[in-house]
This record gives structure tokens, sequence and C-alpha cells, in this order.
């Protein structure tokens, strides 16, 4: 089953940002590798 992933919003990556809120980079979403879903395996 896919989902969204909440970390990065489904964007696969995220977005770093300074304490005035502008983007400093970008980087892959740790959690979902990058591709926005998050899988889960179903245990059968």
């Amino acid at each position: 089953m896919n989902q969204t992933c909440p970390h990065c919003e489904g964007k696969g990556y995220i977005e770093i940002r300074d304490c005035s809120g502008e983007v400093q980079r970008e980087e892959t979403c740790l959690f979902c590798g990058g591709t926005g879903h998050l899988t889960q395996d179903d245990d059968d």
C-alpha cells in the first residue's frame, strides 16, 4: 500500500530554510528516498 510521504508532502525532497524563511537548499527526503510515497509491506 502506497501513501503520500508526510515528511516531504509527496514532493520527494525537503526544503532547508534559514531563520527568515528563505530556502537555503533542497535535500532528498530520507523517509521516502525521493519517491514521495511511503510503501508499507502487508504481512500475509
